[in-house]
């Protein structure tokens, strides 16, 4: 060990290490005492190995691919990411210039209003004066 990084990369191996054997032996020591020991793993296996046997093979290799898959899913994922901030980007940076422009950038969604049956027409009342919904005319 050279540097300090090697040094810590070291620690945490043997701390991990040291964690997952406790863990495995907390589990043996909690079966060794039960009346029978080992039994609900015995049972498990069994029951898996039913479901693996009314699925078939194909149930199998289709799980194991997409157990292969999903180290390449999220490296996909992550070269992803840059493209993702970039549109980010330029979107705020052309709706700012379009908002500078007094045009709006967006499609005029308000979540606020949700108009499920479509929107109610507003009725205006004309009174004697004139006054429409309480705005004189000009």
């Amino acid at each position: 060990m050279n540097t300090l990084v090697d040094f810590i990369t070291y620690i945490k191996g043997v701390e991990y290490l040291i964690a997952i054997s406790a863990i495995a032996i907390y589990i043996i020591f909690w079966e060794l005492l039960k009346p029978k020991p080992f039994q609900t793993m015995v049972k498990a296996l069994k029951e898996d190995m039913e479901f693996l046997k009314v699925r078939g093979a194909g149930y199998v290799v289709k799980t194991a691919a997409k157990v292969v898959a999903a180290p390449f899913i999220g490296l996909a994922y992550i070269v992803m990411l840059p493209v993702g901030f970039f549109f980010a980007l330029t979107f705020s940076a052309i709706g700012g210039l379009l908002s500078l422009a007094g045009v709006s950038p967006t499609l005029g969604w308000r979540p606020m209003e949700a108009y499920f049956g479509g929107r109610k027409s507003k009725t205006e009342k004309t009174d004697k004066e004139g006054e429409k919904g309480g705005e004189k005319k000009k």
